[in-house]
């Protein structure tokens, strides 16, 4: 909410004291709702001041702001130099990373929270719990559209070669195979466990191999296994709603409404 970027070095074993922040960014005029690396190094962001931006850690510069939202930019995700924006307007953009122009725009009725973007395949769902996807390459209508089973919103998408995975403010994520023929593709099961609570957060859940993490209301981080759809940990420490998580080279990092972040080495 303080419209601003922190930058760590994270220790590189648990023994290592994790230093003072080395770097802050600033240039939204409105909360940052999410950031994405992008395969050049630099940061892209989504914010309520109805923008995208894209950052250079190292100079604390923005390099560039994509305007076009109407309303306030929920996520964003990248794919090679291309970012999609998904937004309570309806619309997903997708912008690149060397154009202040979009390259295209998609549009739906409803708000949209969450986007996902892999090989050259966008899926974007939110309020209404229905995901859509379209091809940026044949951009005229959507490849599909899965009426989920959810009852609830979708606050959280993430997509790796073999997976599609949606969290719910119903307090189920679901995993979906998108190669496969729509309406076909839904497991005959669900994970649970990770509860949204009253409040209506936009809480995230990530897919990393064989392991479903999501953050939760119970201020836990839950991870479950995704071959037999048991629950694997949860992993607590904060105090507050833990609204989103990453994992990287053997580190989970979760953030929270209590204003922190914590940082875990998955061997340690």
């Amino acid at each position: 909410m303080d419209k601003k970027i922190l930058l760590w070095n994270p220790p590189h074993s648990p023994d290592q004291e994790l230093s003072a922040n080395f770097g802050e960014i600033t240039g939204h005029k409105g909360a940052i709702t999410s950031l994405r690396w992008m395969n050049n190094g630099l940061l892209a962001t989504s914010s309520s001041d109805t923008t995208v931006g894209l950052w250079d850690t190292e100079t604390g510069r923005r390099t560039r702001k994509f305007a076009g939202h109407s309303l306030v930019v929920n996520e964003v995700d990248q794919d090679q130099n291309l970012i999609a924006s998904a937004s309570d307007d309806g619309d997903v953009y997708i912008w690149d990373s060397n154009s202040r122009d979009p390259v295209t725009r998609f549009h739906t009725d409803f708000p949209l929270l969450t986007v996902a973007f892999h090989k050259n395949i966008v899926y974007a769902s939110g309020i209404e719990p229905i995901i859509r996807a379209w091809d940026i390459r044949s951009p005229s209508s959507p490849v599909f559209e899965i009426e989920t089973l959810h009852t609830d919103t979708i606050t959280s998408l993430t997509v790796d070669d073999t997976n599609l995975v949606s969290r719910s403010n119903d307090d189920t994520v679901r995993i979906y195979e998108p190669k496969v023929i729509p309406g076909e593709h839904i497991r005959p099961a669900v994970y649970d466990g990770a509860t949204s609570g009253n409040e209506n957060f936009t809480i995230r859940a990530i897919i990393r191999e064989n392991v479903i993490l999501s953050g939760s209301a119970d201020k836990t981080v839950t991870t479950w296994d995704v071959s037999s759809r048991k629950l694997m940990r949860k992993l607590t420490g904060h105090t507050g709603t833990v609204i989103d998580v990453d994992e990287h080279e053997g580190k989970i990092a979760s953030s929270s409404i209590d204003g922190s972040v914590i940082l875990r080495y998955t061997n340690a």
